[in-house]
């Protein structure tokens, strides 16, 4: 008899654990966060890549517009005031070191993409019609997110138009 006592007090003192349910709640917190922490970190990441491509894209096309009218201030070259103004552009998201801006212009816009077509580094000349791509190399941050799309993706803007008759 007295072999079969300490059993039911086994028992109780399980069944009463299992029952319980303090702390519950902050195990789940921990076994969650980290999943959701990165989640959000991705997010995060990813909203900042789409600012920067749509910060991107606007500077391609102010600077295609001037670009497209040959202007041209006193002391520099027309290549130079390109580069100068995604730079200021994008100044404070991008390193402007990193930042590769090239041309190609075309006589026509039906040779855009066609082999053999077009003039690289070129600016055309009044009438021609050039096609403008600024690409950058982004570092991803976020270590998940680096693991499956890997460290750095580049981003690239284009925008083509055709010159005015200056």
């Amino acid at each position: 008899m007295i072999m079969d006592e300490p059993m039911p007090q086994k028992r109780r003192l399980f069944s009463r654990l299992i029952r319980c349910n303090d702390g519950v709640t902050a195990i789940e917190f921990a076994l969650l966060s980290p999943v959701l922490l990165l989640m959000v970190m991705g997010i995060i990441e990813f909203a900042v890549i789409m600012f920067v491509s749509v910060v991107m894209e606007s500077a391609t096309d102010m600077t295609a517009r001037l670009g497209s009218t040959g202007y041209v201030p006193t002391g520099t070259s027309q290549a130079q005031e390109i580069i100068n103004n995604v730079d200021s552009m994008t100044a404070g998201l991008l390193n402007a070191n990193n930042i590769t801006i090239t041309t190609t212009s075309y006589s026509g816009f039906n040779e855009i993409g066609v082999a053999g077509q077009g003039t690289a580094n070129s600016l055309g000349g009044p009438g021609d019609v050039v096609l403008y791509t600024v690409s950058y190399p982004w570092t991803i941050m976020t270590p998940i997110v680096s693991a499956v799309i890997g460290n750095k993706i580049t981003l690239r803007a284009s925008t083509v138009v055709r010159n005015e008759p200056y």
